[in-house]
């Protein structure tokens, strides 16, 4: 054989061994992306994204791991980021932003840019409003609704939020993380705060305020209290809500309906609960303010923390955070010594 042949058969196996290559790292390249755009689905079927009382209250603030996420009020609630020393803050995208729930490696909230002012955010999408997910960075953004809504919950691999229906109103759905299987629950603007043990527990809205109880499927509805309740939240085992026929006191049960208890006796606007210890703002026209009490020493160990009208209380492992009733002013309170301060971030 001559050297030219031997040459040429040299260079052509060198040439398919090259595009050979090329495949691979094209294929791969391809998988790369096709995997790292996957949803990361949870292993948990309990899996939450923050408390049922943080979300009674607008769900501004959420914590995962060293780091909280919140609705900066002084930038028209844009998702922002920071440690647990208050520090190292950072916008995380521009979006008005609520009922944040925060799952690594996810962040899942509603969008209400309709309430911002127009700005070049704004002006690079269109889609005003809606429920979102993004990574824990605030990035690689997806919509899982593009409509209007306000309440949402994660618990597992899926999403309980308030589906627009233009004839209907806001519903009750649950939609998966990855944006399937989205179906109507409730044909009732319920807000899906409070979910433990497969069991969804929600207040009527409709032509009645009673607690029912229903399957995460929707079906299985039932009553467990005829009352006349609002601002239904649940923790440790307990379901908290105000009562309005006693004048929006602050009352408990078990999620069976048993051990009914009252916890005040003063009218409240709003109210947070965690570790044994509620946090509320008083509404009657004389005592306004910001109180806390704990729950086994009852009402009588009940103390002012803030004199005034405010309104978003956020409990965190470290903090509370609350605002004015204006949202002029965001205060944080260290739990452990209990300082309050005004907060900037």
């Amino acid at each position: 054989m001559s050297t030219s042949k031997k040459v040429s058969k040299s260079h052509k196996l060198r040439n398919r061994l090259l595009a050979g290559g090329i495949l691979l790292l094209a294929a791969g390249l391809v998988t790369w992306i096709y995997l790292s755009d996957r949803v990361q689905f949870y292993d948990d079927p309990s899996t939450t994204g923050n408390t049922s009382a943080n979300l009674l209250n607008g769900g501004l603030f959420a914590e995962a791991g060293d780091t909280i996420y919140f609705a900066n009020p002084y930038d028209q609630n844009t998702l922002y980021s920071m440690d647990q020393n208050l520090e190292k803050v950072t916008r995380l995208n521009g979006d008005n932003v609520s009922y944040l729930n925060v799952a690594a490696p996810y962040i899942f909230y509603t969008r209400r840019n309709d309430k911002k002012q127009i700005d070049s955010d704004m002006l690079l999408n269109l889609k005003t409003t809606g429920l979102y997910r993004t990574n824990q960075k605030g990035a690689q953004m997806d919509v899982l609704y593009d409509g209007p809504t306000q309440a949402l919950c994660l618990h597992g691999n899926s999403v309980y939020y308030q589906h627009y229906d233009s004839e209907k109103g806001l519903l009750l759905y649950s939609i998966g993380i990855d944006g399937s299987e989205d179906k109507l629950l409730l044909e009732q603007p319920a807000a899906a705060y409070a979910i433990n043990n497969d069991t969804i527990y929600y207040t009527g809205m409709d032509t009645d305020h009673k607690i029912y109880s229903m399957n995460l499927d929707g079906s299985g509805s039932q009553v467990i209290y005829d009352g006349n309740c609002t601002s239904l939240t649940l923790e440790d085992g307990w379901l908290y809500f105000l009562d309005m026929s006693q004048d929006y006191i602050l009352c408990r049960m078990r999620t069976d309906g048993s051990q009914l208890e009252a916890l005040t006796s003063q009218r409240l606007a709003t109210y947070n609960v965690s570790g044994g210890t509620v946090y509320y703002q008083v509404d009657n026209g004389t005592d306004n303010g910001l109180y806390s009490f704990n729950i086994e020493e009852g009402s009588s160990s009940s103390r002012q923390l803030r004199s005034g009208n405010f309104n978003y209380i956020h409990v965190l492992s470290k903090y509370l955070f609350f605002e004015e009733y204006d949202g002029s002013v965001l205060y944080v309170m260290d739990r452990k010594t209990g300082q309050i301060r005004e907060f900037q971030p």
